[in-house]
């Protein structure tokens, strides 16, 4: 199953920006993301993140 913008901000909502991709995973980890959003998260550049919307880019999805 892809994984859509809103889920994808569901699990960050906790998260300070900015934020390392590191802290993102680990966040969204204690957020009880499942795999298939870690799994994404974990594919992302290792730098750091703006913004929500800088991850979703980042992450390729465009819906």
């Amino acid at each position: 199953m892809a994984v859509n913008t809103a889920e994808l901000q569901w699990y960050m909502e906790d998260i300070s920006f900015p934020a390392t991709k590191e802290r993102i995973v680990n966040l969204a980890r204690g957020n009880h993301a499942p795999d298939g959003v870690l799994d994404l998260l974990k594919q992302l550049p290792d730098r750091e993140y703006s913004s929500p919307d800088d991850v979703i880019r980042a992450a390729g999805i465009t819906e």
